[in-house]
């Protein structure tokens, strides 16, 4: 059990670290460069390992790999139409906590149990834990462009020009623009204008992500690449007659269709109200508009939910009280890590008013999966470094065999992931902060890289062997 713990705060003492050192460099933008930098190496490391028994055709691995490729291309397609950012976080981190209970018994183990784990009631109370912490879209949006800003950069009473990278693509696309003000409490003296009149037929003006009646569009204008930075001309029609606050208890901003590729900025009508500029931290998103977030949940709904709660709580306690008394270690274990979660989730929501960009929690979650198997392979290859491999089996492994085996050292496999590492941030870099080619965006990109980790959770549920203990 201590070794597992050791793990365990190693893990997380890894995790704030990194976690802390990209929010420092990068703000919120080096979170979403940290997991897509470590997530590579993770990923093909891990599918490295999978295709070995597809190749050996290991029980019904081939048929299990067809399945889940097609189980993969079936969610991506969800994931292009709708955006299903927050199905995702619960599908990796269910993917978290079942890994977390292979590691720990392997841990106790000494990594001598062969096959998968299972403990009575624990999905359950995963399902258990989602219904309980209900994670809305809206808090899982992809950010395309982010852009910070200062009060003093906001025009007093004209159009303030917010600028961001190219989008090479953005031709024909529907985005969804927002500002807000995370560190702000209550109304500030800034304004966005708006049109009573329906100046576009493209999209809708929104506040707190919901459509506005009291004016129709945001008064703006799309910036493009090349493009004079002279200030636009306004026509009677779009002359805004609607002033909206910005505040820090919502989102105000406006759906769009671009015309052409390389958007580049936003042009924003505003207003001060007030001689001088109040101190303020603006933020701006750019997101693709694919999908709406979820609205609160209506008295009908949170009956059910809470009927689910009931159920799955007694569920829960049904399948894992029997079993109690073998399983408590574990059951301490995990509800250790559950409530570490749960603090640093309270911490970060604290946070958001503190000078400060914090991860969200998915974020937390991935970049622990990654240290998790970090620390746990190294922990295991040095519990099996000293034993040897039956001499008439090295002489029937193919070559595939042979070259993972070739990992199986602590320094091989260390020199492999620095090296896998030190490659995914030199692209990762390239792409978020050189000007490197718009085709890499399907590479390095935070948006793209989620299909990436839909594939690798996918392509986790692979055939253990036969010996499947059940505690």
């Amino acid at each position: 059990m201590s070794l597992a713990v050791r793990n365990l705060c190693l893990t997380l003492a890894l995790s704030i670290s990194t976690l802390a050192l990209a929010g420092y460099l990068w703000k919120q933008s080096g979170y979403e460069m940290l997991i897509v930098a470590m997530g590579w190496p993770h990923i093909i490391l891990g599918f490295l390992f999978y295709f070995g028994k597809v190749l050996r055709g290991d029980g019904s691995a081939r048929t299990t790999f067809l399945m889940l490729a097609l189980l993969t291309l079936a969610l991506w397609a969800a994931h292009y139409a709708y955006t299903i950012t927050g199905f995702i976080s619960i599908y990796f981190t269910y993917h978290v906590f079942r890994d977390e209970v292979f590691i720990y018994f392997q841990t106790r183990s000494r990594h001598k149990l062969r096959g998968a784990v299972t403990v009575a009631g624990f999905i359950p109370f995963i399902l258990l834990m989602f219904l309980v912490t209900d994670p809305r879209p809206q808090h899982y949006r992809q950010d395309l462009r982010r852009v910070e800003l200062t009060g003093a950069q906001l025009a007093a009473n004209g159009w303030t020009l917010v600028s961001f990278k190219p989008i090479s693509y953005s031709g024909g696309q529907d985005f969804y623009f927002y500002l807000q003000a995370p560190q702000v409490a209550g109304a500030t003296s800034y304004n966005l204008l708006a049109t009573a009149g329906d100046t576009r037929n493209d999209g809708e003006v929104r506040v707190a992500d919901k459509a506005w009646s009291q004016a129709a569009d945001l008064t703006f204008k799309p910036y493009y690449a090349g493009d004079s930075e002279s200030v636009p001309v306004e026509t009677p029609a779009e002359i805004g007659s609607v002033k909206m606050a910005l505040s820090g208890d919502y989102r105000l901003g406006q759906t769009f269709k671009v015309e052409r590729d390389n958007l580049a900025g936003i042009w924003l009508r505003t207003l001060r109200e007030g001689n001088e500029a109040q101190p303020a931290s603006l933020v701006f998103h750019l997101t693709p508009d694919t999908s709406l977030p979820l609205p609160p949940l209506s008295p009908l709904m949170q009956i059910l939910r809470f009927a689910l709660i009931l159920i799955l709580l007694a569920l829960v306690l049904w399948k894992a009280l029997p079993e109690l008394k073998s399983n408590r270690a574990f059951w301490g274990y995990f509800i250790f890590l559950v409530a570490t979660f749960a603090a640093l989730q309270a911490i970060i929501k604290a946070a958001g008013g503190a000078g400060f960009d914090a991860p969200v929690m998915f974020q937390m979650v991935v970049v622990f999966h990654y240290w998790s198997w970090y620390v746990f392979s190294l922990n295991k290859l040095r519990a099996n470094e000293n034993a040897a491999p039956p001499e008439s089996a090295s002489s029937s492994l193919t070559l595939y065999d042979r070259m993972l085996g070739s990992f199986g050292s602590v320094s091989n496999f260390l020199m492999l992931v620095v090296a896998l590492n030190l490659l995914s941030v030199a692209g990762v870099l390239w792409y978020n902060k050189l000007d490197a080619p718009a085709a890499l965006r399907y590479v390095f990109d935070y948006k793209y890289f989620l299909y990436f980790l839909v594939f690798h959770v996918t392509f986790s549920f692979n055939p253990k062997g036969k010996a499947q203990p059940k505690l």
